[in-house]
């Protein structure tokens, strides 16, 4: 298919999918008119047949919708994620559908895990030589009493791992300020909470280590800097040195690659917002300094 033919499929799509989205609207006309129906004895017969076809409206109408808008999704990845990635990274896999398990976000360390937990965009590939994987995280705890309930979001944003070829340390944990629910050390040891040399970092950041000497040894005056930089760009941070593995959360609800069904598609527009998605990750390795073997 060429790109003239994929961009008409698309829109033919995305219109499909507004439609059915005003299936809503029918239901509730028809439940207003089986109500009605219900009201007036002369036409209380016609009430279940109204309230029924409204019904199956609006059970076709969203089953529809889901249809047309997993396909709109598949092919704007396969046409503006894809290739792109190529392009910028090395030994890219790419699944749109399926992110990180629970389980390999709980051994993160960086937030608690809820009772909802949603990911998708999964990427492997390398920059530079700097291998990472990276996907959009979902975390909520859901709870209801009675009549009420509540939805608490713990986490709502992207999630990377780097390999960490500079330094290797224990577990040392470095959180901004307004990063909430943060996750305890994964592998349950106790931690405690370190004073660093630079009062602006001590105010923005809170740094838990297993070990003491492992935070003055990976959070050198460059690495402070660093950290300071990627708060600054992007607002709420959790950051967990372990091993050989960097794990970063960026908490600011954003959704990598995804185009909006809403909006009429953008060929240059689309091409342009998945390289800056890229970008994070490639801003995240080079402000890291991963690719620079240092001494200090």
């Amino acid at each position: 298919m060429g790109i003239y033919e994929t961009m008409k499929k698309l829109e033919e799509l995305r219109k499909k999918q507004r439609v059915c989205a005003g299936v809503p609207l029918v239901f509730f006309i028809g439940l207003f008119f089986a109500i009605f129906a219900q009201a007036s004895s002369g036409i209380s017969r016609l009430a279940p047949v109204i309230m029924l076809a409204a019904c199956a409206a609006l059970i076709y109408g969203f089953t529809k919708m889901g249809a047309y808008s997993k396909e709109y999704k598949a092919l704007y990845k396969s046409t503006f994620v894809t290739g792109i990635l190529g392009e910028i990274f090395d030994n890219v896999f790419y699944d749109w559908e399926h992110g990180f398990t629970t389980q390999a976000v709980n051994e993160f360390g960086l937030v608690k895990l809820g009772n909802r937990f949603f990911s998708e965009d999964y990427i492997s590939a390398s920059y530079k030589g700097i291998h990472f994987v990276q996907a959009d995280v979902k975390i909520q705890y859901h709870s209801s009493s009675g009549k009420s309930s509540h939805t608490t979001t713990y986490f709502s944003g992207r999630m990377f791992v780097f390999d960490n070829p500079l330094k290797k340390v224990f577990s040392v944990q470095a959180f901004s300020d307004n990063f909430r629910y943060r996750a305890g050390n994964p592998a349950g040891f106790k931690m405690n909470k370190i004073e660093l040399e630079s009062v602006d970092f001590n105010r923005t950041f809170d740094v838990k280590a297993v070990q003491d000497i492992d935070a003055f040894y990976m959070l050198t005056p460059h690495m402070i800097e660093s950290l300071m930089m990627i708060r600054n760009r992007y607002g709420n941070v959790g950051v967990h040195f372990s091993g050989d593995k960097i794990f970063v959360g960026i908490n600011c609800g954003m959704n990598a690659f995804d185009g909006d069904i809403k909006r009429p598609i953008d060929y240059n527009a689309e091409r342009e917002q998945t390289r800056k998605d890229s970008l994070v990750i490639i801003n995240l390795i080079e402000t890291l300094k991963l690719m620079v073997d240092e001494s200090n």
